[in-house]
């Protein structure tokens, strides 16, 4: 709780007249549009869409009702949908960000390989999360985030951690849109795209689920699910879910590097009349044991047992993949960290037909996110950092308010948001030892607690016009508005340290108040010439805050001057196929589209290893490629398959006064690929086996030069793995009536056994303290694992 100073996290009167102007530009167009008068045809179209929206407001909401094929192929945009199927693929122990990967364009690396673990999730090339390595995390926190709709990234920081959401099997589908997307949809950062995470949705039949995996590395799972069905009205919905398992990577004096997740989700639901009201709630919590990246050959200086007061290496061999295994970390005595997510959120949703052809929408939501990071560091014998004590959080509430308008040849939605948000960076190092004596309250070494209030407004309209049929076409506009206080409390909530170490206060600068107004049109438009064929092309103009917080960067070590809104600007141009039946296949659909974005006015914040804020990188640079998704049914195999070819640099990049103008932008794979089949094989006697194989590519990739603060030039290998499953519906009798069907599956990954690596990057010697630098520090990819699952439904 802040003391002194802290303003209200309530709208100011800048910010609400903003949203006046905003829709009193829009009602009056509203207004205009509802007096045309209509002809019969057209008028009676109007009514047979009011009334399809009518019948399942909720369930076909504005982030549900996209994963279907047909309303993916009525799209005017680049986007992809997940569904159970290829989220199961990703493994009974994986959580969101695994699944991601099997869209077009989406790469995912991290230090572990369960859902427990943070990843970093590219969406082409676009990043959001964080996977356990330290350098330029070049342009993240700029994807949207959703579950049910509710945004789920910190207004403040703009990111969101994978763990968050550790269990798949609570997930109906997920939705990725690429580029800015409709006002409708859009968020505060949603520059590269966004993520929408549809959870199981209430149904009126009664039902539920347990499944029980158990697999490689010590791995567990329990999840459950329950459908309440109609009781009084209401339909809810609970499920949950529980998970543990062991690192791949082994430390030679055994440590296994443990991580366990958990998550819960309710959701209630009472349709009427003529709307339908809920109320859901969700919690995710997930926590992973972090290995340090491993260099590639040994580096003098890089031991497994850490090195002396004097920085010369404690007895024992030398860490790197070539010597101690492909495998290996540092003992735990020396480094561990235990890395801690955690989010909870509450939500309500309202849909009311008001008349013939008017519905009303809102969503309120509290979400609380917060981070742990207890951070054991002896790998120098006396270090004055010997402990880190990192927990800081966000809080934010907001309300979504809009309309959706069927009128003759045109379809609008007209509304806005508000959200609050309260962000505190507080961290602590210190080491209990003499000639310290410090602790988690009163640190001896570097430490911050500074305050964030962010404010963000928005207010929208968009039509869809449709002058002839198979034509429509979407102008849109977004009025926003940015607002942040900043308050410096180390002094405040470290008081005692601050006393003693004022130089060690990360908030170097003075309290200050920022305040941004933009306008974001786009545009998007579809012919459909053929019943099975359209066209489709879009431009959107997108802004967010660049990420605060962390050991430096603005507010903190930056002074805040001028302009620091970045921008995206995409467009888009490709087509979509869809069949419900051609020639021997089945709901078929193909799409494929050219994208093109101008990121611009980018801030970059570079770190060290060891966590010292290097400075802060500016940027403007370009990303295009072209996106290619397959999937449909032959017989009874289900195929897939998807693509991504890219290529992205910067336009101009400066750090610390020099320019690297020119060069490729990190970490954006130049391919990914991925390619599969399920198939459904009756064996007599009501058995069923499912057979499935798919394969993942991951193209070559540029690293980012820690030592030079800047991209590189140099690459990290490609890679592919092979994934094999097999599984069989056993029959209901076999469980005496009770289950509705069982299955048992054995599931492996990386069948092959490919080793790899997930990220690479050139380090300057601050992880290990080495007096050279510009060697290759990596994060190994996950080698073969196994699991088997009993899954039985009721």
């Amino acid at each position: 709780m802040i003391r002194s100073g802290a303003r209200s996290l309530y709208p100011t009167a800048s910010h609400t007249l903003t949203v006046a102007i905003a829709l009193a530009l829009v009602i009056p167009a509203t207004v205009h549009a509802q007096q045309v008068e209509s002809p019969a045809g057209k008028h009676a179209q109007t009514m047979q869409r009011v009334v399809v929206k009518a019948n399942a407001l909720e369930s076909a909401g504005i982030n549900v009702r996209g994963l279907s094929q047909r309303a993916i192929f009525k799209s005017a945009l680049g986007d992809k949908v997940l569904d159970k199927q290829q989220i199961a693929a990703a493994g009974p122990l994986a959580g969101a960000a695994q699944a991601l990967a099997y869209a077009p364009g989406v790469a995912v690396s991290s230090y572990g390989a369960t859902g427990s673990t943070k990843y970093m999730i590219s969406i082409n090339g676009i990043k959001t999360g964080w996977g356990g390595f330290s350098g330029g995390t070049i342009d993240n926190g700029s994807i949207a985030v959703s579950f049910d709709g509710v945004p789920m990234a910190s207004p403040a920081t703009g990111l969101w951690q994978s763990s968050q959401l550790p269990q798949n099997a609570l997930l109906e589908g997920i939705r990725v849109t690429y580029g800015p997307g409709d006002p409708v949809d859009r968020w505060y950062n949603n520059i590269g795209g966004a993520l929408a995470f549809v959870p199981l949705q209430p149904s009126a039949q009664p039902g539920g689920q347990i499944a029980l995996s158990d697999g490689s590395y010590n791995s567990r799972n329990v999840f459950f699910s329950l459908q309440t069905g109609a009781v009084g009205g209401w339909e809810t919905v609970l499920a949950g879910g529980t998970g543990s398992a062991d690192n791949f990577r082994r430390s030679p004096d055994g440590y296994a590097w443990p991580s366990k997740n958990f998550a819960g989700y309710f959701k209630t639901r009472k349709s009427f009349g003529n709307g339908d009201v809920s109320f859901g709630g969700y919690i995710g919590d997930g926590h992973g044991w972090r290995p340090t990246p491993i260099p590639l050959t040994p580096v003098p200086g890089i031991s497994v047992n850490g090195q002396d007061a004097n920085g010369n290496p404690n007895p024992g061999p030398l860490l790197s993949q070539q010597t101690t295994g492909y495998y290996s970390a540092l003992n735990q005595n020396v480094w561990a960290k235990d890395d801690y997510n955690r989010t909870w959120l509450l939500y309500a949703r309202q849909n009311l037909r008001l008349d013939a052809i008017t519905t009303l929408h809102n969503l309120t939501w509290y979400r609380q996110g917060n981070r742990l990071h207890k951070h054991f560091n002896n790998y120098v014998d006396g270090a004055s950092n010997l402990y880190e004590y990192n927990n800081p959080y966000s809080k934010t509430y907001g309300d979504k308010l809009w309309a959706e308008i069927a009128l003759p040849y045109n379809d609008l939605a007209v509304g806005g948001y508000f959200l609050n948000s309260e962000y505190n960076s507080r961290n602590a190092f210190y080491s209990p030892l003499a000639p310290y004596f410090g602790s988690y309250l009163v640190p001896n070494a570097k430490f911050r607690s500074d305050y964030w209030y962010v404010t963000d407004l928005a207010a929208f309209v968009q039509d869809t016009i449709t002058p002839v049929r198979g034509v429509s076409i979407t102008p849109g506009l977004r009025v926003v508005s940015f607002h942040t206080d900043y308050y410096p409390r180390g002094n405040v909530d470290f008081a005692q340290a601050y006393a003693l170490y004022p130089q060690n206060d990360q908030g170097k600068l003075p309290a200050a108040s920022t305040n941004y107004d933009r306008i974001e049109p786009s545009i998007s438009a579809r012919w459909q010439p053929l019943r099975w064929l359209a066209l489709f092309g879009n431009l959107g103009v997108a802004y967010r805050l660049p990420a605060v917080g962390g050991g430096g960067g603005l507010y903190q070590s930056q002074p805040v001057g001028g302009n620091i809104l970045e921008r995206g600007l995409e467009w888009q141009a490709g087509m979509k196929m869809h069949w419900d039946y051609v020639g021997a296949f089945r709901e078929v659909l193909l799409s494929g589209n050219y994208y093109h974005l101008h990121f611009s006015n980018q801030f970059i914040g570079v770190s060290s290893g060891n966590g010292q804020f290097l400075g802060l990188g500016t940027g403007d640079s370009n990303y295009h490629g072209v996106n290619l998704s397959a999937e449909g049914a032959l017989g009874k195999a289900h195929l897939f398959g998807n693509a991504n070819f890219e290529q992205a640099h910067f336009n101009h990049y400066a750090f610390q006064g020099t320019n690297y103008d020119g060069l490729p932008v990190s970490y954006v794979p130049d391919t990914t690929f991925n390619a599969g089949a399920y198939y459904r094989a009756p064996m007599g006697g009501g058995i069923v086996l499912t057979p499935r194989a798919w394969y993942q590519y991951t193209g070559s990739q540029h690293v980012f030069d820690n030592n030079l603060g800047a991209p590189s030039r140099q690459t990290m290998p490609a890679y592919g793995t092979l994934n094999l499953s097999v599984g069989a519906e056993l029959p209901r009798d076999l469980a005496g009536g009770l289950a509705h069907s069982i299955e048992l599956s054995l599931e492996m990954l990386n069948a092959l056994g490919k080793r790899y690596n997930s990220f690479e990057e050139i380090s300057s010697g601050g992880l290990y303290n080495t007096p050279t630098a510009g060697y290759v520090l990596a994060l190994p990819g996950t080698p073969r694992v196994i699991y088997g699952t009993l899954d039985v439904k009721f």
